[in-house]
This record gives C-alpha cells, structure tokens and sequence, in this order.
C-alpha cells in the first residue's frame, strides 16, 4: 500500500473525525488503496491523523448508477463542478500532532503540500512513522449495500 501526505481544511478534518464523512472528493487521486497522513492547513497546520482509502469511485459512473433517484444524481452534478473522483474513506486513526513549525524544524526542505505527496522511501516518511503515535479515536466504515444516502454529501 502506497502511502502518502495528503492535505485536508481543518472542516474536512473534523467531518471525516466524526465518522460524517465517508468519501474523500478529489479532481485526480490514484486509483490505488493508500495509506495517508493527514496534513491539516491553517489555522491548524499540522499532522494530526491517518486516513485508508480504498476504491476510487467516479462520479460519472455513480450518476448513471443512480440516475432514477434526483436527489443523488443533483448532490453529484453539484461535486462535479470540483471534483470527479470519490475514494472509500475505510479507516481513520487520530494521532498525534505534529506542528507545521516541528516539520520544517525536523525535516530539511519539508513544504506542506497543496493536495498530496508520495512519502514511499523518504525522510519524512521514516520521521512520521517514529513520531506520531496512534490515539483510542478509531473509526471504521463498511461499504456494503446501497450507500447512496452518504454519496456526496460534506
């Protein structure tokens, strides 16, 4: 499994936290199960979660899946304005924090990323996996049956 950072606004970080949100909308995302960090931007600018995601949905594919029910099909007309992919959010884990000023501190050259980087093989990846430690906050979700009350929504 890939893994990766992935940039998240603080109102993403607290709905998927939550358990509310079960999909994460991307414009391009890898078509691949990944394992990221979840890098929150201002005011929180920090580390502060895991993220699994597994199979990648496409939006277009969904409006025709669910073309007989208005209510999904305006909620994926109105995502597809940003974005055209939805990726199963499997697991999330709470960690602990690591600030934006101890990144830049502990890791040469560390820049927060506008939407993701690959950590396979570096040095910031070896300091991710020695420094946070995993909180109790764990939440998992299934994806059996019809989710299409949960596609689209935050």
């Amino acid at each position: 499994m890939r893994k990766m950072l992935l940039s998240f606004k603080p109102e993403v970080y607290e709905k998927i936290k939550s358990g509310k949100k079960v999909f994460e909308h991307r414009r391009n995302f890898p078509d691949e199960p990944i394992m990221a960090y979840m890098y929150v931007s201002a005011p929180i600018k920090a580390v502060t979660g895991i993220v699994y995601l597994g199979k990648r949905h496409l939006l277009s594919d969904w409006k025709e899946e669910y073309k007989n029910d208005r209510d999904v099909v305006m909620r994926i007309e109105k995502y597809q304005e940003s974005y055209r992919y939805a990726m199963e959010i499997d697991e999330f884990l709470e960690t602990t924090e690591i600030s934006l000023d101890e990144l830049r501190r502990d890791v040469p050259g560390f820049v927060a990323p506008q939407m993701y980087i690959y950590l396979d093989g570096t040095q910031l990846l070896r300091y991710l996996e020695k420094t946070l430690e995993i909180k109790e906050n764990k939440i998992v979700n299934k994806f059996d049956g019809n989710m299409s009350h949960c596609i689209c929504k935050y």
